[in-house]
């Protein structure tokens, strides 16, 4: 998985591109640290170029989530579609975290 950020004001934006997976492990904890260095209050996880997800990346959406809150700060995942989107479906992610479509 390959992702990319940028900040507005108070919110950082993420965007995942790929596959993501066990690999991605060290990309998250890049993330995580990149978001909690960055002074925003809100964090939005791209997911609509994201093109497969495993179970190790769910639980890494699991953590990025876990992260954010423990700051108080918010975190939403955004987007999903397809094979994503119905791997989020199946787990029921949609009552651990925030999902818009």
């Amino acid at each position: 998985m390959e992702y990319s950020s940028k900040q507005d004001g108070t919110n950082c934006e993420f965007n995942f591109l790929g596959t993501f997976s066990f690999s991605d492990n060290e990309n998250v904890r890049k993330l995580i640290e990149e978001f909690k260095s960055s002074g925003c209050s809100r964090c939005s996880v791209q997911l609509g170029a994201l093109e497969d997800i495993d179970s190790a990346g769910l639980g890494m959406l699991i953590l990025i989530d876990e992260a954010v809150k423990e700051d108080g700060k918010s975190v939403e995942f955004v987007g999903p579609t397809g094979q994503v989107e119905r791997m989020l479906e199946i787990s029921k992610f949609s009552e651990i975290i925030t999902i818009r479509r």
